[in-house]
């Protein structure tokens, strides 16, 4: 009993460490490609405002593409096309260092489909354990792993950029991809049955609710990481450097959000997704009002909030709707939906900033988030009577 105890938390230990180090230098540094591309696009290759959001829209598509092919595929080869996946991405970080207007796009489709079978498979992986208090306890390590990447890779790049090119920025990122690489080997991917159908993930209410959890915070970090730093430098006459600590602002709200929401107790999570659903309309609001640079970054952080509870909330609803073996199709699909809205969201801006501005165009979100909230309102009515889905 003693020794399975041991081999239980050596197990437990050695999923956190390989975990946390392959998220922060992966989501580090493709973060680092989602805030800097629009730069680069914008103000070295002369992209205009509608070219710029196709061109993240494009990045967003070819991860799109590689997760859905991603949950096809069984699970020895998924291993192997992760492995190879990993090792190309820091060639790709790299390649943008010398990318043209045409050979960016080619590098930015080549970055999305590495990043695309690489981070379905490490969320699936942080959610292995059958124990429900330890896989979310994983889980609620693991978003923090990914709330400090995000915070770090703007951090850092914030002070790349104030001494070097936005070019030569890609260049120190390349180590976090090679520290990816390295430890892909690792990751421990599930024992999946084999069977002739595959599983349906929209019956179940808590892949619902983790989709229109999901849909919320997205909308506007779609929009923000597309355009909000261009916002910033033309209407504030920001910095480089002062752009890109925005976003380290507005990820430390998000950071700070999961340290709180990791350690409390989690029991139901419909109070948590209605909370996250209000404070965005807030943040979007905020944005709309911004006249100066303060008010901008409160608005930033206010917004980092929904965006650092969307995530395990969404995570936590869709592990407790799924046995191991179908986790890995139902994390394949739902961030499928998350590079969809990296899609749509920086395609619809690109059209409709010009017409609208891009005030106007964050506070048009705000319907659609009362939408999201009566729909996820409906899927705790329609389940009270019911196995709690948010206690299962």
């Amino acid at each position: 009993m003693k020794s399975q105890r041991i081999a239980l938390t050596a197990g437990i230990l050695y999923t956190i460490v390989i975990i946390v180090a392959l998220t922060f230098a992966i989501r580090a540094s493709n973060n680092m490609i989602q805030t800097t591309i629009p730069l680069l696009a914008k103000y070295d290759l002369s992209y205009s405002q509608f070219f710029v959001g196709m061109l993240v829209a494009a990045l967003s598509a070819s991860a799109l593409v590689a997760s859905l092919l991603n949950s096809a595929i069984r699970v020895r080869l998924r291993k192997r096309v992760f492995v190879g996946a990993s090792i190309a991405y820091p060639f790709t970080i790299f390649l943008f260092s010398l990318s043209s207007p045409v050979s960016v796009l080619v590098f930015v489709l080549a970055s999305g489909l590495s990043y695309g079978f690489i981070f379905p498979n490490i969320m699936t992986s942080a959610g292995l354990f059958q124990d429900k208090n330890v896989r979310e306890r994983i889980l609620a390590i693991y978003t923090l792993a990914l709330a400090v990447s995000l915070i770090a890779g703007p951090a850092l790049e914030s002070l790349i950029v104030a001494h070097y090119s936005l070019r030569m920025a890609f260049l120190f990122f390349v180590p976090l991809g090679v520290i990816g690489a390295i430890l892909s080997p690792f990751v421990r991917f599930p024992e999946e049955r084999k069977v002739g159908k595959r599983p349906s993930v929209w019956v179940h209410p808590g892949f619902k609710v983790g989709i229109y959890t999901f849909l919320v915070y997205s909308m506007s970090t779609a929009l923000i990481l597309s355009f909000g730093g261009i916002f910033a430098k033309q209407a504030y006459g920001a910095s480089y450097s002062l752009v890109i600590l925005l976003f380290a602002i507005f990820f430390t709200a998000s950071f700070s959000t999961r340290v709180l929401f990791s350690v409390l107790k989690i029991g139901s999570i419909f109070p948590y997704v209605m909370l996250m659903m209000s404070i965005s309309i807030l943040g979007l609001v905020m944005v709309f009002l911004s006249s100066n640079i303060v008010i901008y970054s409160i608005a930033f952080i206010i917004l980092g909030i929904p965006h650092g509870l969307g995530m395990p909330i969404a995570m936590f609803s869709i592990g407790r709707s799924f046995p191991e073996q179908e986790r890995n199709v139902a994390n394949s699909y739902f961030t499928s939906t998350m590079m969809l809205m990296m899609v749509v969201m920086p395609v619809l801006g690109g059209t409709l900033l010009d017409m609208v501005g891009f005030r106007i165009l964050l506070l048009l979100i705000s319907p659609g988030v009362l939408v999201l909230m009566i729909l996820t309102l409906m899927v705790f009515v329609a389940e009270r009577k019911k196995k709690d889905i948010s206690e299962s």
